[in-house]
């Protein structure tokens, strides 16, 4: 909290009380030990500045013409002009970025949570305001504010990006694989220029797919867990890889029945990445082996082993670290998001060598059952 305390706070005292709103102002600068705003160590300010309104409407005058200078605006619900909650509705309609924290009576608790309800960062009642508790409700509401508008700054660039990788991204690179597949073949070499075209566009669409659910997931709340069959997603992402990659070949090994795992709407986002991971970065030639299986545990495990170069020792533990990418390929987007969702499940991710496979890997992913 003292660190909070150092930051120079501008505050709209509204209250038609002059001896109160003297008290309140005594009670800032006496608990912060300043007078309003002076200058501290380093150059830095530090303190509180009050300015006072008796008004509704001399409050909504200050706001509109620089709501941006005030970093909270302590409400009296009972002003000359307006009285109660209607008080609290004006003000908010008013301001944008900026908190309010309401002062209510002795009798007005019922009331001061209506406030929070309505969109106030917290109340007082005025009888029992004390300076430390001034000061911290409004330390604690300045910083609240702040943190709610960093993140929906942030909801608002993650929509973008959104918007970016579905469209704009993904539709240039649909022109792009529409453009190569209309173009002269009838030599080696440009028949092996339009395949690598073909590639690239596809593993653009892919990115674009990862990337873009990773937006989505961070756009929403995180939703409750649900019972899902992870063998019948398996099976619709395995026909998904088969007519997106028409020369792989994937083996299927499943128990008898369902296999029902806790997880939600993104388990097929995370099966089709450990598949798609297989084709990038396995041999075309070899068959990708992919497995479902019950653990003594009651958890659900699911294998996916490749017939490619294969990871070292240490790129194989290092790729389930958050972020991480191989010097040549480069993994760690798809496996960045499976991840990221499996840890969301209270599941597990391992690489290892593929079993039986020269050399090859397996992805193991470890899901809890259902409860």
């Amino acid at each position: 909290m003292v660190a909070e305390q150092s930051l120079p706070h501008t505050l709209l005292l509204v209250e038609d009380d002059d001896l109160q709103a003297r008290l309140y102002r005594t009670m800032l600068y006496r608990e912060r030990g300043t007078e309003p705003v002076t200058t501290g160590e380093g150059g830095h300010e530090t303190g509180t500045t009050v300015e006072t309104v008796r008004t509704l409407e001399d409050a909504r005058t200050a706001l509109e013409d620089d709501a941006e200078s005030f970093d909270l605006v302590l409400l009296d619900l009972n002003l000359p002009d307006s009285l109660g909650l209607e008080t609290l509705d004006s003000v908010l309609e008013t301001v944008d970025g900026t908190g309010v924290v309401v002062l209510t009576g002795i009798d007005d608790t019922e009331i001061g949570r209506k406030a929070v309800e309505r969109g106030a960062e917290d109340y007082l009642v005025k009888d029992r305001v004390t300076p430390r508790l001034l000061d911290r409700t409004v330390t604690y509401a300045v910083e609240r504010r702040r943190r709610t508008a960093e993140i929906e700054r942030q909801r608002s660039e993650l929509a973008v990006l959104h918007w970016l990788v579905r469209h704009e991204i993904r539709n240039d690179a649909a022109v792009v694989l529409g453009w190569a597949s209309a173009l002269d073949t009838t030599d080696p070499e440009s028949e092996r220029i339009v395949s690598r075209i073909e590639e690239a566009g596809e593993h653009i669409v892919e990115l674009t797919e990862s990337v873009g659910t990773m937006v989505e997931s961070l756009e929403e709340p995180r939703t409750e867990l649900v019972p899902i069959d992870l063998v019948a997603v398996v099976e619709e992402e395995i026909d998904r890889l088969e007519a997106r990659h028409g020369d792989c070949t994937v083996t299927f090994d499943r128990p008898e029945g369902t296999v029902s795992v806790q997880a939600d709407r993104f388990l097929n986002v995370v099966v089709r990445n450990v598949l798609t991971n297989a084709v990038v970065h396995g041999d075309a030639e070899e068959t990708i082996t992919v497995t479902v299986s019950r653990g003594t545990d009651g958890s659900a495990e699911l294998t996916v082993s490749d017939g490619g170069p294969g990871l070292s020792a240490t790129d194989r533990r290092r790729a389930t670290e958050r972020g991480y990418t191989t010097d040549e390929e480069g993994i760690g987007v798809g496996l960045y998001l499976v991840r990221t969702f499996v840890d969301r499940y209270g599941g597990s991710l391992a690489i290892e060598s593929a079993p039986e496979r020269s050399p090859g890997t397996t992805v193991r992913i470890r899901l809890e059952s259902e409860r």
